[in-house]
């Protein structure tokens, strides 16, 4: 079923999870639930790619992401989520989550929820012809502005621009 909410609508309601207080909070003010994304790159200075894939839903252009399980951390979340959704083996660099967004996850059967990212950078070790999600997802490897430019996300645009920017060239 398709949604007939605008994109001002959509922008509103994002505001909405941040400005609501007291009596008057939206329906979906649970905890917020937490994730792990992972920005798996290759290649090093101007050379370095990102790789994106596709939503299950839309087709539109995102990065590995998921639940973080209760026997994981959120740097072995976003590996495994690398792994399942896009067939690559990745190594997560050090120092942790190189930033955070928070966004509205939008589920049909059992209502909307906020969700905390965390996000890791993960440098590509192997990428593999089959892996679980290979019939539900593409996967594409872009120069860093371009890839930055298609997810649609604003807090991951921010987090993905300010982590390469710190890169240094290796």
């Amino acid at each position: 079923m398709k949604s007939n909410m605008t994109a001002f609508d959509r922008v509103k309601q994002l505001l909405d999870l941040f400005r609501h207080s007291g009596k008057h909070r939206p329906r979906h003010r649970k905890k917020p639930k937490r994730q792990a994304a992972a920005v798996v790159f290759r290649g090093s200075g101007d050379t370095r790619e990102i790789l994106l894939i596709t939503s299950r839903d839309t087709g539109r252009w995102i990065v590995p992401k998921g639940w973080i399980e209760a026997d994981e951390d959120g740097a072995q979340a976003a590996v495994r989520e690398t792994w399942e959704e896009a067939g690559i083996v990745g190594s997560a660099l050090p120092d942790g989550p190189v930033g955070h967004y928070r966004y509205l996850k939008r589920r049909m059967r059992r209502g909307d929820a906020v969700c905390d990212v965390d996000v890791y950078l993960l440098e590509l070790i192997e990428q593999k012809a089959r892996w679980p999600e290979k019939g539900h997802r593409k996967r594409k490897w872009f120069p860093v502005a371009a890839a930055i430019s298609l997810v649609g996300e604003i807090g991951l645009k921010d987090v993905m621009r300010d982590a390469f920017h710190s890169l240094t060239p290796v």
